[in-house]
């Protein structure tokens, strides 16, 4: 397929300016729904991706919103459950109109949210939720994927542990016990083999989602000899792995795909230092595009609860421009001309050049990893991600051939 190219001089309102709507009477909004966690222990995770999607948003508005009409956000609450999700988001649908959803941290959420995108044909573009499967076997056309897939994330923790600590010879990996951690643990193993191979996997374990006690995970790491730990913990059970783990005396260097929040680092201090995060996006991103990102969004947002970009705000926001730029490219919100519009999308973000690949809606870029260093006020007063090194797209992907679709193997791609 002939991929499609449209680079972005500065943020979300040239994007629509560069291809403004034509002018409608109706002035009728255009419902997004954003599928948050507002309530339990990992809520703290998904305020910064609420505020990620806000602030496209208010930019998308006035620079004159989707297709002649402005976005009407509705904010619905996942619970981190896969039914209440499904149940609240089908009502946006049916009652609201709803024609696109943006989410959502959780890969059975995210589930929950494409069997009912599919269902009524509204697209789900996903900020969180990296399951494998979801772009590959159990691949469903409603989902565009901005958030890596765990074999990318995985691997681009690997390819930062190879370059920051060469040393490594043993590795432990440490999961979540639900498909996500499972999936993990296989994109860490597979990532070890293609790119450090020498390495040794002295352990692996898996832990209920939302732990109290690590402890025993903790004992097992020490006593296996391991000199680094490769997670996919996110959220609460994050939080407690890495401050337990400062308590105990922990001596290998951690690796977490999610570890470069500050709702995380800022509980932890001096005892992350050292340690490894990840993502599609970071605010230590060393481009004018990403720095003029980060002021922008500090000086909309600053007094806030979240005052500075983050991982999880640009890829939010990402998403939601990602939407309002394929609905204006299709001069209609039907999500046959939204699909077209997308597959083989080559974009500019502020995360660096993308694609959306076309046979599985997986977004294709490297990812920005980084080492805690000591706090130096960039962005925060706490340690925090340094400047970030960048996991070539050739060093993390997976090829269309691998990844279990249907679509790709058959080479559309």
């Amino acid at each position: 397929m002939k991929l499609k190219t449209k680079f972005l001089a500065t943020f979300a309102a040239a994007a629509l300016a560069a291809a403004p709507p034509p002018a409608r009477a109706d002035n009728s909004p255009v419902v997004f729904v954003a599928a948050i966690i507002q309530s339990g222990p990992f809520k703290v995770t998904d305020a910064q991706n609420l505020a990620g999607i806000q602030f496209a948003v208010r930019q998308i508005n006035a620079a004159g919103g989707v297709a002649g009409h402005p976005i009407q956000l509705d904010v619905i609450d996942t619970e981190l459950n896969a039914a209440a999700t499904k149940r609240k988001v089908t009502d946006e649908i049916l009652s609201r109109n709803a024609k696109v959803i943006i989410g959502a941290s959780g890969s059975d959420v995210l589930k929950a949210l494409v069997a009912v995108g599919q269902q009524y044909q509204v697209p789900v573009f996903a900020f969180a939720g990296e399951a494998d499967d979801m772009t590959g076997p159990k691949f469903q056309p409603a989902l565009f994927r901005i958030a890596a897939n765990t074999s990318m994330h995985a691997a681009a923790i690997v390819y930062a542990m190879k370059q920051d600590y060469p040393g490594t010879k043993k590795v432990f990996l440490l999961n979540q016990d639900y498909s996500f951690g499972h999936e993990s643990e296989t994109g860490f193993k597979t990532a070890l083999q293609r790119l450090d191979p020498d390495v040794q996997i002295v352990g692996s374990v898996f832990h209920p989602r939302g732990a109290a006690d690590f402890s025993p995970y903790l004992q097992q790491i020490q006593a296996s000899g391991a000199d680094f730990v490769l997670t996919s913990d996110w959220g609460a059970d994050l939080i407690k792995l890495l401050n337990q783990a400062n308590s105990f005396g922990l001596k290998p260097r951690i690796g977490g795909t999610f570890l470069a929040d500050p709702e995380i680092l800022k509980g932890v201090g001096t005892g992350a230092i050292g340690d490894i995060g990840a993502d599609v996006f970071q605010p230590t991103i060393e481009t004018s595009r990403a720095q003029a990102f980060d002021r922008k969004f500090h000086a909309a947002n600053a007094g806030t609860a979240t005052p500075w970009a983050t991982a999880s705000v640009g890829k939010s926001y990402i998403a939601t421009e990602l939407a309002a730029y394929a609905i204006n490219q299709a001069g209609s919100t039907d999500f046959g001309k939204i699909e077209k519009a997308l597959e083989g999308l080559q974009y500019a973000s502020i995360a660096g050049p993308l694609t959306v690949r076309a046979c599985d809606h997986q977004v294709q870029i490297g990812e920005a990893t980084g080492e805690v260093v000591p706090a130096n006020n960039k962005p925060y007063a706490f340690p925090f991600i340094g400047p970030a090194l960048i996991a070539p797209l050739s060093a993390i992907q997976v090829p269309p051939a691998a990844t279990g679709n249907p679509r790709c193997v058959a080479g559309t791609n």
